[in-house]
């Protein structure tokens, strides 16, 4: 469907809201999460933080062989099941796990060089956790230090894109003129793609699905949700996430929701993302979270129009 039609032209509008409308996400210690971490030799160096998300699994993959029966979790109820191998562990939560809980996780070495053990945080979080953590405790080789060069390379580039986009953004007119001007409107015009019934609903979703569109325009994708609250308070999406079927995440924009959902009301927000057209191509899962990040909707079988 392209921009001639009315869809079109609501995926401008949408493309095209005032800054103002859209709220900055609070500060999350999972956003800035690495999955590499290093380890110091003194026993005095603060645990690291490794993200986890309910129902997702994470492995942890060492440079050293690990001691048998080693491994000591802090809350072993919150896992369904763990897999211990000479240099790895794997953790997989229950899907019932509740978010902004932490615990600890202790692994020790069997070639008796420091740090002979080490400790990590594990906290839960509905969308942010990470499925992979690879850590250091002997000096890398050069190869992997190029290789998390470059790592932060493309993380930087992704952020001065998204700075860049923001800024040019703010200087143009609203409307149609701030979408033609901000060279969202490419040959093809925005695409849309209609999935309210194609969607999947996470049992125990806070809020339930009322329609779903996506769109597509030159460099970015978006998803526009209806949400029913069944709820006894408002409910404002704080966060948000777009995780594909390899385990891909794509951070989005600043969330645009026109005002909280009220209690057995419907309201509306619009996940907006930067996207290559290799990204815009995949299958997601979309996760948003409230301040709390208790009241959580996930929607399965995301996916965007074809250009």
């Amino acid at each position: 469907m392209l921009l001639a039609s009315p869809a079109g032209l609501l995926a401008l509008l949408l493309f095209s809201q005032a800054p103002a409308l859209a709220r900055p996400p609070a500060q999350d210690e999972c956003a800035a999460a690495s999955a590499r971490v290093e380890l110091a030799a003194e026993s005095t160096a603060k645990a690291p933080v490794v993200c986890l998300t309910p129902g997702l699994s994470l492995s942890f993959s060492f440079d050293s062989p690990l001691r048998p029966g080693s491994v000591r979790l802090g809350e072993p109820d919150w896992f369904e099941d763990t897999a211990t191998g000479r240099q790895t562990l794997t953790l997989r939560p229950r899907e019932k796990l509740e978010a902004g809980k932490r615990s600890e996780v202790e692994v020790c070495f069997a070639d008796g060089v420091a740090p002979a053990c080490a400790t990590f945080v594990v906290l839960t979080h509905p969308g942010l956790g990470l499925q992979e953590v690879k850590v250091s405790r002997q000096k890398r080789p050069v190869d992997a230090y190029q290789q998390a060069e470059r790592e932060a390379r493309a993380e930087a580039e992704r952020c001065h894109e998204e700075v860049r986009q923001l800024r040019a953004e703010r200087e143009v007119p609203e409307g149609l003129r701030g979408a033609l001007a901000s060279g969202l409107v490419g040959e093809t015009g925005i695409a849309s793609k209609e999935l309210t019934t194609s969607v999947t609903q996470k049992e125990g979703n806070a809020l339930t699905r009322d329609a779903v569109h996506t769109y597509r325009a030159t460099g970015r994708v978006a998803v526009d949700v209806w949400l029913e609250n069944p709820g006894t308070s408002p409910w404002v999406a704080e966060g948000a996430v777009l995780r594909g079927a390899t385990g891909e995440v794509l951070k989005p924009l600043p969330l645009w929701q026109p005002a909280p959902i009220a209690t057995g009301q419907r309201g509306r927000v619009v996940v907006e993302v930067l996207a290559t057209q290799k990204q815009a191509r995949g299958t997601y899962t979309l996760t948003l979270w409230d301040a709390e990040r208790q009241r959580t909707v996930v929607l399965g079988e995301v996916t965007f129009p074809e250009p």
